[in-house]
């Protein structure tokens, strides 16, 4: 049997452990629930080295007939603090929901770790199963290198030569996959405005600093970065997505809050609108005789496929699904979403592609409560994690 039939007949199978994981979701890093069913179905495989990592993560090897490269393979498999609005069979038990398809990513690969493992006697070098968990909170990935997951000589663990994972797209119909040259995901960066004023009676104004009249014109000045200081061929995103201050309508407060987040395709276009960001920030405070400060706050790189790893996985998905099967597409464009998926990426080339999950009629974006993913294309998946490996491992 090809790759592509095995993952075929293990179909029904992933669907299984995708469900299962969907109704008992866990949040950030504390996964341990899908962790300990992550270890007993790679046991039940028959996986030998299997250990946690930072964790609540698992880690896994599939060694071949001989030394060699060692590919990685890595699903995150943390949900979100949502409520899910689906009324599936298998609906989410508690209040988080697998709505960007952790479950998914982390179901296709225990189906590849099944073919690969049934394969081990068929190719050399180590294929390396990463399970991670704290993706949204872009924390995992982090814990999981500094635990050991790029390379672990104490533990006779190889490193990783290169790196690859998927991510379910609801844009891209069930049945296809999704790949594209270059930047993929944007770099995120978090910000934190601090406001301060002078508190007062709202009834005299002219005896305070109003906090909340200068994050009004900061919130309108920042977006003119973005359409007057970037050229107009690059793409960034600044979005301010939460504010707070004071305690009641009239009192004019001491401190406003503002949080936000940055997306470039670059970590030197992010640069430049943190720059500009903390000058306006500063100099409209200064102007309306406040004073404020602009913090960033946690950050990940972009996620750029590797060129060589590219054409690499360009040639292996026309061999395994066919050149002139449609199942393969090219995205036109990277999603400004980010994925810590790139801090693997510092340290080896990497790849990401993306899983077609999409239905006919109305299809909700990643994170919404309305989320639905089309089951019937997941062997795909499994297939493409399954033959790009076997084929990073043979270059």
């Amino acid at each position: 049997m090809s790759v592509l039939e095995k993952a075929k007949a293990a179909q029904e199978k992933v669907k299984e452990w995708r469900r299962h994981i969907h109704a008992c979701p866990d949040i950030g890093m504390e996964t341990e629930n899908t962790a300990a069913f992550i270890e007993r179905i790679l046991c039940e495989i028959g996986l030998k080295e299997v250990r946690r990592c930072a964790g609540t993560g698992v880690l896994a090897l599939i060694r071949g007939t001989g030394g060699g490269r060692c590919v990685g393979l890595r699903a995150d498999m943390d949900a979100l603090p949502v409520t899910e609005r689906c009324d599936l069979p298998f609906k989410s038990q508690n209040e988080a929901a697998h709505v960007c398809g952790h479950d998914i990513h982390t179901a296709c690969l225990l189906g590849a770790a099944d073919i690969l493992h049934d394969m081990r006697n068929e190719f050399s070098g180590t294929i390396k199963l990463i399970f991670q968990p704290g993706e949204e909170l872009a924390e995992g990935a982090a814990a999981m290198i500094a635990d050991g997951a790029i390379e672990d000589a104490a533990r006779k663990e190889p490193k990783m030569d290169a790196a690859f994972t998927l991510h379910v797209w609801p844009d891209l119909p069930a049945g296809t996959i999704g790949v594209r040259r270059g930047p993929m995901l944007a770099s995120a960066q978090a910000i934190a405005i601090s406001i301060k004023g002078k508190q007062g009676h709202a009834a005299h104004p002219h005896r305070c600093v109003d906090p909340v009249l200068i994050a009004g014109h900061i919130i309108c000045a920042l977006q003119s970065i973005v359409s007057r200081e970037m050229p107009p061929i690059e793409t960034e995103v600044l979005t301010l997505g939460k504010i707070s201050g004071g305690t009641v309508g009239n009192i004019i407060p001491e401190y406003v809050n503002i949080e936000g987040t940055i997306r470039a395709l670059s970590k030197e276009t992010s640069q430049k609108v943190v720059d500009a960001a903390r000058r306006i920030v500063e100099g409209t405070a200064s102007m309306l005789r406040g004073s404020a400060t602009l913090e960033t706050l946690a950050g990940l790189p972009p996620v750029v496929n590797d060129d060589r790893l590219f054409e690499l996985m360009s040639e292996c998905f026309s061999e395994t699904f066919g050149a002139a099967s449609g199942i393969v597409r090219t995205l036109p464009e990277p999603s400004m979403g980010g994925e810590d998926f790139a801090l693997f990426m510092e340290h080896v080339p990497g790849a990401l592609f993306r899983l077609g999950v999409g239905r006919d009629g109305v299809n909700y974006p990643l994170h919404s409560p309305d989320f639905f993913a089309d089951e019937s294309g997941f062997y795909l998946g499994v297939a493409g994690l399954s033959a790009v490996a076997l084929k990073a491992l043979k270059s």
